[in-house]
């Protein structure tokens, strides 16, 4: 591991490797999820409109994602990504309705 978690540097010790005093797994483990979410947050709500159960959904398939990147059995992460895709295709998204046929001037 590089010492970076999706761009922003977790402060590492560059000699031995370890977390400097007041960093963790379990704060790099965060940084990753809440990068993760927002990706997924521009992604599916670009103009913004979620419900609170729409972002607890999209938090929680962050989580399922990063298990899946982090995991070392095989099985464990297919399960995740199918867990975090189910959770996705739950989002209702708001889609701008299609024109109608007088609105094409086809009536």
């Amino acid at each position: 591991m590089d010492g970076a978690v999706h761009g922003v540097p977790a402060d590492r010790d560059p000699q031995t490797g370890r977390f400097k005093r007041g960093n963790n797994a379990r704060d790099a483990r965060l940084i990753k999820i809440m990068a993760k979410a927002e990706e997924l947050r521009r992604e599916y709500f670009p103009c913004g409109g979620e419900s609170v159960m729409d972002g607890n959904r999209l938090m929680l398939a962050a989580r399922h994602y990063v298990i899946a990147e982090s995991c070392r059995d095989p099985i464990v992460s297919q399960r995740s990504v199918r867990v975090a895709e189910y959770l996705l295709s739950k989002l209702k998204r708001e889609e701008e309705p299609l024109p109608s046929l007088k609105e094409l001037g086809l009536l």
